[in-house]
């Protein structure tokens, strides 16, 4: 009977440390997959976002002094307009580093292909401009606006794909979260219902007047018999 007894509690113990180990796994395989989506939302997306909007900056720059030079030939203008490019060459050099699909990497080559025409024609008018030659203002001028209103227009689209696959991996956060809260509160409760049960029918099948502590002495105490003579003077004080 007390073997019985000892044999259900080891069994019962042994499931419900099953279900603790993996409840813990499952905790820590959730938490892991939080941390990768929080990383990416938070230093490829958020930063990416930041990017576009100084790529943004740097190009309305470049082509208010573009048009100022264009009116006041004066090179201050044009060194303005040099120093813009080169922050826009580096917001997209960043981007580019950052850019993780295949379509946020195909919009990012069309704002590239825009500004790349941009340049070569505005190069254009600064040589007609150095030589002193005429040209037609009028057409470059219309050309100039043409590519801008393309360049923006795809980088407000290149800016709403970040925003909405920013919001998917809140979401996929939040709702994760959600997820490993409900499973470990269900994991707990039915824990705490193990336990109980397990107690409950354990205490039931006690010889009367027997303790717990005192059945399981006299049962290990039994067992020790049964061991090998080395194993049953161990713990013994000499």
């Amino acid at each position: 009977m007390a073997r019985t007894i000892l044999r259900r509690f080891v069994i019962g113990y042994s499931s419900m440390l099953v279900l603790m180990v993996a409840v813990s796994a499952y905790s820590i395989f959730q938490l892991e997959k939080l941390r990768d989506a929080a990383h990416i939302a938070l230093r490829v997306e958020q930063r990416m976002i930041d990017y576009s909007e100084k790529l943004a900056d740097s190009f309305l720059s470049e082509v208010r002094y573009a048009g100022k030079f264009s009116v006041t030939h004066t090179p201050e203008q044009y060194d303005q307009y040099k120093q813009f490019n080169l922050d826009f060459d580096r917001s997209m050099e960043q981007l580019k580093l950052l850019a993780g699909s295949h379509n946020v990497a195909h919009r990012l080559d069309r704002i590239a292909e825009f500004h790349a025409q941009f340049r070569q024609l505005f190069a254009k008018e600064v040589d007609y401009i150095k030589i002193n030659q005429s040209y037609a203002e009028t057409r470059y001028r219309e050309d100039k606006e043409r590519l801008v209103d393309y360049l923006l227009r795809e980088h407000e689209a290149f800016k709403t794909t970040l925003q909405q696959s920013l919001q998917q991996r809140i979401g996929f956060i939040e709702n994760a979260a959600l997820e490993s809260q409900k499973i470990t509160l269900i994991a707990t409760i039915l824990l705490v219902g193990l336990g109980t049960g397990f107690a409950c029918r354990l205490a039931r099948q006690m010889p009367a007047g027997q303790t717990t502590i005192g059945m399981f002495g006299k049962t290990v105490q039994g067992l020790r018999w049964h061991l090998p003579a080395w194993w049953k003077d161990f713990g013994v004080s000499k």
